[in-house]
C-alpha cells in the first residue's frame, strides 16, 4: 500500500488529523473507559478509506497490555460517521452479538473521533467473519459435510491451519485453509478457501460460481475458476477451492507481462463469449454515473485539479454517445491483475462477485487502466506494458466475434483511470499520484483521436 499522507483539502472528517498522528491517536484510545485497565502501546495505521461526507473506514494495529502483564497486538477497524448518525449507530452495535477478544473491548464508541471501533474478528457487516477466524468452527463445518470439500467419510479433522487472504473492513474477508483429514483410506491434505460476505450477498456470489463451474468454457479448459463447494446461508460464507499459485499482482515485478498477455486475453474472451444467465452488469450507463459522482468528489478534494478533472469528464461524456457498439456479454466487473492467477501453469480468474451481463470493453478497459497505474508505480516499464497491450489486443481480437473494439477500450481505460484509480487516491488519501493518473487518462483520449 502507498504511504498515507494527509487528509485532502475540504476534508469532511477533520478529526482525521488525529488519526494520522500515532501518539495523539493512541492517547485518545487510552482515554476511553473501555481501555481504562489496558495500556495502549505502539499504534500502526494500515489503511484509510475515505468517502467524503459519508464515512471513513480505518484499519490499524495497536499493541496492548492488560493489568496482568499479558501483551498482544490487536487489529482494529474504526468507522467515522457524520455526527448525527453516531449515537444511533452505536445503539445498534451495543445490541449486536460480539465475539470476545483476548485483551480490550470487542467494540467501543470513540466520541472524540466520531467513530465506532471494532476489535477483529468483529465486523458489523460480515456475520461470518468470527467463524472464518476460528479453527475450531471451520473444523466443525468440514466435519458436518466432508463431501462438499472432496473428503471421504467417515473421518475426522486431524489438523487445520488458516491464514487471512484479504480483509476489506465492512465489505468482505477471505481465509486460506489447509486441513489434514483422516478418512477410510488414511490421511489426506486439502486446501480450500472461505469468503465472508455482507448479509445477503453470499448467495448470489455462490450462484455465479456454480453457473460458471457448469459452463462449457470451464469444461473444455478455456476458463479456469475456483470451484464452488458450499454456501453457508446463515452466515453468508462461500466455501470454494483454493487455487494453487499466486495472483499476478503478487509477482508483478517478476512477471513477463508480454508473455502472459495473450493467454489472459484468450481466457477473458472465453468468459465473455460464454452463454451465461446473469443479472445486469457494468457498462456505459453505470460508468457514466460513476464518472459523475467520482469526478465531483475529486474536484472537491483537490480543488487545484478541478478544472482539469471537469474537462476530462465532459470529454468522456461527449465521446460516450458516439462509440461503436458491441454486443452485451458476461462481464467480470473487477478484472485486474490481483484477480488473475497462474494456477499451476494455467490462467485462472477469481472474484466473480460483481459479474453480470454488460459491456465486454469494460473489463478490458479496467485491466488496461490497472496496467497503466502499474507503470506509474514502476512495477513495469512503459515498453513492457506496450508489448503486453499489443499481445493482449491481438489475442482478444481474434478470439471474439466483435474483434478488438479499439475506441471503446480506450474510452473505458480513460474513464476508469478517472472514476476508479484517481478517485481511489481520494479514498486512500494518497494525492501524489492524481496528476499522473489524469495525464494517463488524457493520453488515452488523445491517442484515440489520432487513430
Amino acid at each position: 500500500m502507498a504511504k498515507l499522507k494527509k487528509p485532502p483539502q475540504e476534508c469532511t472528517f477533520p478529526q482525521l488529523g488525529i488519526v494520522f498522528d500515532a501518539e495523539r491517536f493512541a492517547a485518545v484510545l487510552q482515554a476511553q473507559p473501555e481501555f481504562a485497565c489496558i495500556t495502549v502501546g505502539g499504534l500502526k495505521l494500515q489503511r484509510v478509506y475515505y468517502k467524503p461526507a459519508r464515512s471513513c473506514r480505518i484499519t490499524f494495529r495497536a499493541k496492548l497490555r492488560d493489568a496482568s502483564g499479558r501483551r498482544m497486538e490487536q487489529l482494529f477497524f474504526a468507522r467515522m460517521l457524520p455526527e448525527d448518525k453516531l449515537a444511533a449507530t452505536w445503539e445498534r452495535v451495543r445490541r449486536m452479538p460480539l465475539a470476545a477478544v483476548a485483551i480490550g473491548p470487542a467494540a467501543a464508541c470513540i466520541a472524540d473521533l466520531g467513530a465506532i471501533l471494532w476489535a477483529y474478528p468483529n465486523d458489523p457487516n460480515l456475520p461470518g467473519l468470527a467463524v472464518l477466524a476460528s479453527p475450531a468452527a471451520v473444523a466443525d463445518v468440514v466435519r458436518r459435510d466432508p463431501a462438499a470439500f472432496g473428503l471421504a467419510a467417515p473421518g475426522d479433522v486431524v489438523d487445520l491451519r488458516l491464514a487471512v487472504g484479504k480483509y476489506v473492513p465492512g465489505q468482505r474477508c477471505g481465509y486460506r485453509y489447509l486441513v489434514r483429514w483422516r478418512g477410510p483410506d488414511g490421511e489426506v491434505e486439502r486446501a480450500f478457501y472461505g469468503k465472508a460476505y455482507r448479509a445477503g450477498l453470499g448467495r448470489d456470489a455462490f450462484a455465479i460460481l456454480r453457473q460458471l463451474a457448469a459452463s462449457d468454457a470451464v469444461a473444455r479448459g478455456s476458463l479456469r475458476i475456483p470451484m464452488p463447494y458450499a454456501w453457508d446461508s446463515e452466515r453468508d460464507i462461500v466455501w470454494q477451492e483454493m487455487l494453487p499459485g499466486r495472483s499476478f499482482s503478487k509477482d508483478a515485478r517478476a512477471l513477463d507481462l508480454a508473455a502472459v498477455a495473450a493467454p489472459v486475453a484468450e481466457a477473458l474472451a472465453a468468459f465473455h463469449t460464454a452463454p451465461l444467465d446473469l443479472g445486469p452488469g457494468l457498462g456505459l450507463v453505470t460508468e457514466l454515473a460513476a464518472l459523475a459522482v467520482s469526478s465531483r468528489k475529486i474536484e472537491r478534494a483537490y480543488s487545484s485539479l478541478a478544472q482539469r478533472v471537469r474537462a476530462l469528464r465532459e470529454t468522456l461524456e461527449h465521446k460516450a454517445a458516439i462509440l461503436p457498439p458491441v454486443p452485451p456479454t458476461p462481464v467480470h466487473g473487477s478484472f485486474k491483475s490481483s484477480h488473475i492467477f497462474d494456477a499451476g501453469g494455467r490462467i485462472a480468474f477469481i472474484d466473480f462477485d460483481g459479474a453480470g451481463i454488460g459491456d465486454p470493453a469494460y473489463d478490458v478497459g479496467r485491466f488496461l487502466a490497472h496496467l497503466a497505474v502499474a507503470g506509474l508505480n514502476s512495477k513495469a516499464d512503459a515498453a513492457t506494458i506496450g508489448l503486453a497491450v499489443e499481445a493482449f489486443a491481438a489475442a482478444y481480437g481474434r478470439s471474439v466475434p466483435w474483434g478488438w473494439p479499439e475506441e471503446r477500450v480506450r474510452w473505458y481505460t480513460a474513464a476508469l483511470l478517472l472514476s476508479s484509480q484517481a478517485y481511489k487516491c481520494v479514498k486512500r488519501m494518497v494525492p501524489d499520484r492524481v496528476e499522473a493518473i489524469l495525464a494517463a487518462a488524457e493520453s488515452q483520449l488523445t491517442i484515440g483521436d489520432r487513430t
